[in-house]
């Protein structure tokens, strides 16, 4: 009986381990079509050009990549004692993600990305 239990347990762990991976794979996935699309919309927006849409394209993952620790960091009892610690890493994240992208992009480029960016706020 104790065999036939452990057996069991074992199926049941290696079952929920598989889906931890596959939920890692589409999480990073998912970071790159955001981080396509959106480079490709500021493209649209703001004629970027090939460099642009690289550094563009990085800083972006570079960005969710962060955010998604913090956010898996909040799963952590130790974080979650930390609270508006992480609101406020995030805020420092997209903050240095903003002076990438104003470093990147050109005077007129980066008034239309803030304007965009404004306009999605609210």
């Amino acid at each position: 009986m104790k065999k036939i239990i452990a057996v069991i347990a074992f199926f049941a762990i290696t079952l929920l381990s598989t889906d931890t991976a596959f939920a890692q794979e589409n999480s990073s996935r998912n970071l790159s079509a955001n981080a396509k699309t959106f480079t490709h919309k500021l493209t649209k927006q703001c004629n970027l050009d090939g460099t642009q849409q690289r550094a563009i394209y990085n800083a972006h993952m570079l960005r969710d990549r962060k955010i998604n620790a913090l956010s898996t960091a909040k799963n952590d009892h130790k974080a979650i004692a930390k609270g508006a610690k992480t609101s406020a890493e995030a805020t420092v994240i997209s903050n240095a993600f903003d002076r990438k992208i104003k470093g990147t992009l050109s005077k007129e480029q980066f008034a239309k990305y803030q304007k965009t960016k404004a306009k999605n706020k609210a």
